[in-house]
């Protein structure tokens, strides 16, 4: 919530993936960006979930599977302008695709790194748009605490794929492993208190 990510200046973009503790970073992303405004493209290697991406209200989606440059595409969605903001979360050369994406002043968040934890990158594109990278982990309890009250406000809630009672959890991790459209849920009890 610091850092102008409130400011809906213009397009933003997050990355989706397949593994499951990446793709629910990015639709999250998705969800808190919207809540303030954004523009939201999203990039993803399953066009099913690009497609389930655009019914949660993304502005644009890329299938980096067809289209592995995917810096183009999101360019000619911003009218060349570029985004403002990066949720980098394949790490490794993607970040270079990241980096030529970005609007003069962009920033990126680095989160994961998918492909490697190595950030290989050319420093010219950066320094000519003046942009940032931020490695993002683990933030201060003021920015928890103005984000909950920015996902009250905004009635956020989290995209829940399928729920599963406690006698099916071998199949709930199934599905983790074949990558969820957002979160697992394991049902402990039927009801509360028992």
């Amino acid at each position: 919530m610091t850092n102008d990510l409130t400011s809906p200046s213009g397009p933003r973009t997050a990355h989706g993936s397949g593994r499951p503790s990446l793709a629910k970073v990015a639709l999250f992303g998705l969800q808190i960006a919207q809540a303030f405004g954004a523009r939201v493209i999203v990039t993803s290697r399953s066009a099913e979930k690009l497609e389930r991406t655009k019914a949660l209200g993304a502005f644009g989606v890329i299938d980096t599977r067809t289209n592995p440059d995917w810096t183009a595409a999101a360019l000619d969605l911003t009218d060349g302008r570029g985004v403002d903001h990066v949720l980098e979360l394949i790490g490794g050369d993607n970040i270079s695709q990241s980096a030529a994406a970005l609007t003069s002043g962009g920033r990126i968040a680095q989160i994961g790194f998918m492909k490697g934890s190595e950030i290989v990158l050319s420093a010219v594109p950066m320094m000519l748009k003046r942009a940032i990278i931020q490695g993002i982990s683990v933030g201060h309890r003021r920015s928890f605490e103005d984000m909950n009250r920015a996902i009250d406000e905004h009635g956020i809630k989290p995209v829940i794929d399928r729920v599963y009672g406690f006698e099916d959890v071998r199949a709930a991790f199934d599905h983790l492993e074949r990558g969820p459209f957002g979160k697992v849920v394991v049902r402990l009890a039927n009801e509360v208190g028992n």
